[in-house]
């Protein structure tokens, strides 16, 4: 387990868009060590519906239905990869917009209740989840899991205690 800086990236949601991303990292020799992609749209809704009713908004419904409608264009990748000032730098000059993110990656054995083990581990700590990607093969010894979590330094400290 470690701590690591997760990539989110905006991506035109267009055929080829992740294979042209995807070259751009081979090219640089960079491995993708673990991805998410989610539609954007699909996670600006999740913030619009976040800002529920006891939640002042800062701008209109209508406001948010255009940003949704343009959202629709692209999609978010979140990737953490095994040389990160590299990556922002090819990103960079490739024009992405990439924001960074700590998170805690952890490597697990490919077993029923080892997620479950850690996720209690982390609820009895009082620490919550944002939200967590990961997979292994179903042949695979271990699987890789992706914390995104308020404190990654917590999240480890409650997981070596």
């Amino acid at each position: 387990m470690k701590k690591e800086t997760q990539l989110s990236i905006f991506l035109k949601n267009v055929p080829g868009e992740l294979g042209h991303f995807a070259q751009l990292m081979s090219k640089a020799q960079i491995n993708i060590l673990s991805m998410f992609i989610q539609n954007a749209s699909d996670y600006v809704q999740e913030m619009f519906e976040a800002r529920g009713k006891p939640i002042k908004r800062k701008a209109s419904a209508a406001s948010y239905g255009s940003v949704l409608k343009e959202a629709k264009k692209y999609s978010l990748i979140r990737i953490v990869v095994d040389k990160t000032d590299e990556a922002l730098n090819v990103l960079k000059l490739a024009e992405y917009w990439v924001n960074t993110t700590d998170v805690l990656v952890v490597n697990l054995d490919n077993k029923p209740g080892k997620l479950a083990n850690i996720s209690k581990r982390f609820g009895d700590a009082g620490i919550n989840i944002n939200y967590v990607y990961g997979s292994g093969a179903q042949d695979a010894k271990s699987s890789i899991y992706v914390f995104s979590v308020p404190n990654a330094d917590k999240a480890m400290k409650s997981l070596t205690s």
